[in-house]
């Protein structure tokens, strides 16, 4: 039974980071909704985790991020700049801090994972793009203030 739900939960965390990634090329290269779902299924995404050993992830859980995302991007983007209370704001901050934010603030809409659980994952997922920087404890804050308002 531990290892179904540790199985489990690792294959939500890779549907967690093709979230993130496809958000990601949806700012950076302007890839619409509509491309991103059908590229979703694509080696692209799994070469993009290089290094790993990639568990086939949840694609329902990854595209229905992404489209919370894409759809209330405005109410989303407004919610993260509100929980920002200094000048920085997602404009000041790099496109991969946006499309984390941006995922977990999405899935904190979609009310179908504990807070908790959208705490930790998208934690994590940002200390693996960002080892040893200070980025972490800012998603942290930010998501906190963000499930609070949400």
């Amino acid at each position: 039974m531990t290892s179904i739900r540790s199985h489990d939960y690792k294959k939500n965390t890779i549907s967690r980071l093709f979230a993130v990634q496809a958000l990601f090329q949806m700012e950076a290269n302007g890839k619409s909704y509509g491309i991103i779902k059908r590229e979703l299924k694509e080696p692209f995404y799994m070469q993009q985790i290089q290094g790993t050993e990639i568990l086939k992830p949840n694609y329902s859980l990854a595209q229905r991020i992404i489209e919370k995302a894409a759809k209330n991007q405005v109410k989303i983007d407004n919610k993260i700049n509100m929980a920002f209370n200094n000048p920085w704001n997602l404009k000041t901050i790099d496109t991969t801090l946006r499309a984390i934010l941006r995922a977990a603030s999405a899935e904190v809409l979609n009310k179908k994972t504990p807070k908790k659980v959208i705490m930790s994952e998208y934690v994590s997922i940002t200390e693996t793009f960002y080892p040893t920087g200070r980025e972490k404890k800012l998603v942290n804050g930010l998501i906190s203030k963000i499930i609070e308002d949400l």
